[in-house]
């Protein structure tokens, strides 16, 4: 009997694998194959564990990732495809990140391959979503970073900058899901695909089109716009940054922006922004059109004056800058707001939370219609703006003296 019940305990163990045995996938690459639209193209990289780790010796011309591509109807038939091919087993206990390319998002075929993926439990709800302007395949070829040499490392920490930087939005599967009701969902924007173009205000651009000599081939910038699981258009970052201060809870505290100097036009101000306190949004749903009115607190720090005027000490110019700040920053509220009223017919501010408070039963929520009725909404935008700090100078210094020597 003894010898009965410790073959039950141990059987367990009977397929188990050592580390060295398992090629773990850290980016997961995913198009729609060209030859037939009812068919993916899944590619896989794959760490190299020997790259960038104390063996590194052992293997010093080896790449740090192997990158394989297969055509298979869903995500989990090419893993098992792989097998053929690879000789250790594909596992996605370190994948963290997933790349759709922008044809496919935009296709009903995206929402179906990945909802169908999330059946096999090494799948996480906490893998990040990009979406690249060309083919997924050929982002991950193309992406080298000059700096990391794990992948895995390298979009780890661009997640850190997307936080700090407010330029692209958090996006992971978790999101994704959670706004399959006709709310936005916006995924971050990237491409390897250069097309340049030089504009006054810096963060006005999306992926692809700032100005750049040098460096890592991939622009990662603005966002990707989803509703009911397929793409339907772009925000730069200018707008993505907008959309992310007017949610009640948001993950970008302190964001870099600059504004056209109210003294002098032909010279920018450049500000950090910190959020002083939540969003304010009050919903008034009993008209026939809903109100909203929002209230966003923040604290203003002067960080460069190039045009040298005396904000320091000059009371009225301190409120010109104050003034314009803050309504440049109404503007591009509103500006946003009718784009996503007219262009999209939905929110990317997670407003539906605040609208769903108003019912008693999600089922009245859902006969209401917020997303139908928000294309509608009479929206007023208010940015409560406090100047902290104007620099460590008492006063600017400027030339005097403008004559030759």
């Amino acid at each position: 009997m003894l010898s009965l019940f410790s073959v039950l305990l141990l059987s367990s163990c009977g397929d188990k694998l050592e580390l060295e045995q398992y090629a773990y996938v850290v980016v997961i690459g995913l198009d729609i194959n060209e030859d037939d639209e009812r068919l993916i193209d899944v590619t896989f990289q794959i760490a190299n564990p020997q790259v960038g780790s104390s063996s590194a010796g052992e293997a010093p011309n080896e790449p740090a990732s192997d990158i394989v591509t297969f055509t298979t109807s869903d995500l989990l038939s090419a893993k098992e495809l792989a097998n053929s091919v690879i000789t250790r087993e594909l596992n996605f206990d370190h994948l963290k990140t997933i790349i759709v390319g922008e044809k496919l998002a935009k296709n009903e075929l995206f929402h179906h391959t990945i909802a169908s993926a999330m059946f096999d439990p090494q799948m996480r709800l906490e893998n990040s979503l990009i979406v690249s302007k060309e083919k997924a395949q050929e982002f991950i070829q193309a992406n080298k970073p000059e700096l990391e040499t794990r992948p895995h490392k390298y979009y780890f920490y661009m997640e850190q900058r997307w936080i700090n930087t407010g330029l692209v939005p958090i996006s992971d599967l978790n999101r994704y899901f959670q706004r399959m009701s006709g709310e936005l969902f916006l995924a971050n924007y990237a491409t390897a695909d250069k097309n340049e173009k030089l504009k006054w205000n810096e963060d006005d651009y999306i992926a692809g089109q700032i100005p750049q000599k040098s460096g890592d081939p991939v622009q990662m910038i603005g966002a990707a716009v989803f509703k009911n699981g397929k793409m339907v258009g772009v925000l730069t970052g200018e707008e993505t940054r907008m959309a992310l201060f007017l949610r009640t809870k948001s993950l970008s505290h302190f964001i870099t922006q600059s504004f056209p100097d109210p003294i002098n036009d032909d010279y920018r101000i450049s500000v950090q922004i910190m959020m002083n306190g939540k969003t304010k949004v009050k919903l008034d749903l009993k008209t026939d059109l809903p109100k909203v009115n929002v209230t966003v607190p923040v604290k203003v720090q002067v960080f460069s004056n190039n045009s040298l005027a005396n904000y320091t000490t000059n009371l009225r110019n301190q409120q010109k800058l104050k003034q314009a700040i803050k309504e440049d920053l109404e503007k591009s509220a509103m500006d946003l707001i009718k784009k996503t009223q007219e262009e999209f017919r939905s929110e990317p501010f997670s407003w539906y939370l605040n609208a769903r408070q108003q019912f008693w039963t999600i089922d009245e929520y859902y006969k209401y219609n917020w997303v139908e009725k928000y294309a509608n909404a009479i929206v007023h935008v208010e940015f409560d703006v406090i100047i902290e700090s104007l620099g460590p100078q008492i006063k600017p210094e400027v030339i005097k003296d403008k004559g030759k020597d």
